[in-house]
C-alpha cells in the first residue's frame, strides 16, 4: 500500500506538489480474470476518455488472452482514436481460437500504450460477468507493476485485503479471484479471517495448487471452510494475506449464487494495524466535514440500501451522523450523533437504511427519501486517510438477493479542493437490463449550497456521434439518467453500451451507475470514475 499523501500527488491530484522526480506514465494496464461457460461469459467495456480528459490524440490498447496456466493464446491490438464507446467480448476472442469446449478460466490483461503522460498507471475499464439472470460490474482491479520503482512505491506498507460481503445460505458460494504477476508464487499460502456479524473471527489457510505467472486463481471458501457454520445463513467479510512477490494485492471478490448468477465488487486495503503518521490528517479548516459521503437511496418497490463498514480503518475515535434528503435536495431529517464509536471500535456493521426509515419517518414521508449524506466527526484530528464503505443496493423477494456491494470512499477535508474549479466525471450505461446513473451534488462545507451546472455528454458504440443534455441541480439533489425510460437516450444507444461524461463547474459533482434486473434480484453497480 502506497501512503495516502503519496497517492495523490502520483495522481497530481488538484493543489498537490508535484515531485520534481515523478516519472510519466506512458503504459497503464489492468489484468482481469475471465470466464465462460454455459451460464456466464465475460465483457470489458471502455471508453476513448484519454483523448478528452487528457487530449491525448490516440492511445493503443494491446489485448491479451491468457489460458488458466498464464500462457498467452491470443493477442490483438486496438487504436482508439475517438471518444466512443467499446465493448472487448470474450466469446468473440475465444471464437477467432475456434474455442469447442463447453467452459474456458482465463485471464484478459489491456494495456494501454501513449506517447503522452495518462497520469494514471491503471486505465478505466469495467469488467462485466454476464447471465441471462442479469449483469454485475466492477471498474479496474489487478494490474502488471509498470517497473521494479513503480512495484517498490506500491508495497510501502505490506497489508491484508478486505472490505467486501461474503454470504451463507443455500446456494451461496463467496470467492475471490485474481491473476498472479510474473513471478512464480507457488506454495505460498493465503491467510484469512472471516469476521461475521458478531465480530466473531475464525481464521485459517488456504493453499492453491499453484501459482504460476500470471496464473489465473478462483478461490471458493466452501472448498476451505463450512461458511454457512460460521456465518449462521447471514453475511461476514474476509481479510487476506497475500504475500506474493510482484503482485498488485486489488483483487475481484464476490458471490455467486447456484452458480447461474453473480455479484462481483473488489476489495481493499485493511489499514487496521497501520498507526503511524502517514495513516492519518487533521482538518484544519472547522467548516468542513471531517469525512462524508453522499448516496443514493433505493428503498421502494422492494428495494433496499445498505452501507457497509467494515473493520479495516486505522484507529481512531468517531462520530456518525445522517442526514436524508428528498430528489429536489430540501432536507428532511437529521440524526445528529446517530451512533458513537470508541478508539477500539473497528467493527463489520451495516447501516440499514429502510429500518431508519421505518423507525423515523411516517409512511407518507418514506416515499421523498431519495437521498443521504453520512458525515464521521474526529474532533478535526486523526481522520483515517484509507477509509472505504461497501454500497448495497439490493431488491428483497426475488430468485436471488445479489445487491452491488460498491466499494467507495467517502471525501476527506481537504481543502485545496474547495478551490477547484470543477469537475470531469464519466460512468457506463451497461444497457443490459435497466441502466441508470444518479449524478449528486454534494459538497464539503458544514454550511453547503452551491448549485452544479452539468454539461453531459451520451456516447454509443455505434460511431463517434454525441447526445448532450445541459442541466443545472441544486445542493444535496440529484439528477437521474435512466436508459430504459429516456427514449431520447433509448433510441441513441441503440441496445449497445454507452458512456456518459459529465463536466460541471462544482468540484462536488459524483455518480453512481446501476443495473437492475427487477425480475432476478441481480443488481449491477459502482461509483463513476
Amino acid at each position: 500500500m502506497k501512503p495516502y499523501q503519496e497517492h495523490l500527488k502520483s495522481i497530481l491530484s488538484f493543489g498537490e506538489t508535484v515531485s520534481p522526480t515523478r516519472k510519466p506514465v506512458f503504459r497503464s494496464s489492468a489484468i482481469f480474470p475471465v470466464i465462460d461457460t454455459v451460464e456466464f461469459s465475460t465483457q470489458i467495456v471502455f471508453m476513448g476518455y484519454w483523448l478528452r480528459k487528457r487530449n491525448i490524440p490516440e492511445v493503443t490498447v494491446l489485448i491479451s488472452l491468457r489460458n488458466e496456466q498464464g500462457v498467452v493464446i491470443l493477442r490483438k491490438s486496438l487504436i482508439v482514436d475517438k471518444v466512443k464507446a467499446y465493448k472487448i467480448e470474450l466469446p468473440v476472442l475465444l471464437a477467432e481460437l475456434e474455442w469447442d469446449k463447453e467452459q474456458f478460466t482465463g485471464s484478459l490483461e489491456l494495456e494501454v500504450f501513449s506517447t503522452r503522460d495518462m497520469v494514471f498507471p491503471y486505465p478505466a475499464f469495467v469488467i462485466n460477468f454476464m447471465s441471462k439472470y442479469g449483469i454485475t460490474a466492477v471498474h479496474t482491479t489487478g494490474r502488471i507493476y509498470n517497473d521494479v520503482e513503480d512495484m517498490q512505491g506500491n508495497v510501502q506498507y505490506k497489508v491484508p485485503e478486505s472490505g467486501f460481503d461474503i454470504h451463507s445460505g443455500p446456494g451461496s458460494d463467496p470467492f475471490f479471484s485474481f491473476v498472479n504477476g510474473p513471478f512464480d508464487n507457488s506454495g505460498k499460502v493465503i491467510r484469512y479471517e472471516i469476521i461475521d456479524e458478531q465480530q466473531q473471527i475464525v481464521g485459517g489457510q488456504i493453499l492453491p495448487k499453484s501459482l504460476l505467472p500470471y496464473q489465473t486463481c478462483f478461490i471458493y471458501l466452501r472448498d476451505h471452510i463450512d461458511i454457512d457454520r460460521v456465518l449462521k445463513g447471514g453475511k461476514g467479510t474476509v481479510r487476506l494475506w497475500l504475500d506474493y512477490e510482484g503482485f498488485f494485492t486489488r483483487i475481484i471478490a464476490g458471490n455467486f449464487n447456484d452458480k447461474k448468477a453473480v455479484s462481483i465488487t473488489h476489495s481493499f486495503y485493511d489499514s487496521s494495524s497501520v498507526n503511524d503518521k502517514n495513516a492519518y490528517q487533521d482538518n484544519l479548516s472547522g467548516q468542513l466535514h471531517d469525512s462524508y459521503v453522499f448516496i443514493p437511496v433505493y428503498i421502494d418497490d422492494d428495494f433496499y440500501t445498505q452501507v457497509i463498514y467494515y473493520p479495516i480503518y486505522s484507529l481512531s475515535a468517531y462520530t456518525m451522523s445522517l442526514v436524508f434528503f428528498d430528489q429536489e435536495g430540501n432536507k428532511l431529517k437529521e440524526l445528529k450523533e446517530w451512533k458513537k464509536f470508541g478508539k477500539s471500535d473497528n467493527v463489520f456493521f451495516s447501516v440499514d437504511i429502510n429500518a431508519l426509515a421505518l423507525e423515523f419517518f411516517t409512511e407518507a414521508e418514506r416515499s421523498n427519501i431519495r437521498g443521504l449524506m453520512i458525515s464521521n466527526d474526529w474532533d478535526g484530528k486523526n481522520i483515517p486517510t484509507r477509509i472505504k464503505y461497501g454500497l448495497n443496493i439490493g431488491l428483497k423477494n426475488r430468485i436471488y438477493d445479489l445487491p452491488t456491494n460498491i466499494c467507495f470512499a467517502p471525501e476527506i477535508a481537504n481543502p485545496k479542493i474547495t478551490q477547484k474549479p470543477g469537475t470531469f466525471k464519466w460512468a457506463p450505461l451497461l444497457n443490459s437490463f435497466e441502466s441508470e446513473i444518479i449524478i449528486t451534488n454534494c459538497g464539503s462545507y458544514k454550511d453547503y449550497s452551491r448549485a452544479a451546472s452539468l454539461s453531459i455528454d451520451f456516447f454509443r458504440e455505434l460511431d463517434d456521434k454525441v447526445l448532450h443534455v445541459d442541466v443545472t441541480i441544486a445542493a444535496y439533489s440529484q439528477y437521474v439518467i435512466n436508459a430504459e425510460k429516456m427514449e431520447n437516450v433509448k433510441s441513441f444507444l441503440g441496445g449497445g453500451t454507452g458512456w456518459v461524461t459529465i463536466n460541471s463547474d462544482n468540484p462536488f459533482v459524483n455518480a453512481w451507475y446501476f443495473d437492475f434486473n427487477r425480475a432476478t434480484g441481480v443488481v449491477a453497480g459502482d461509483h463513476s470514475f
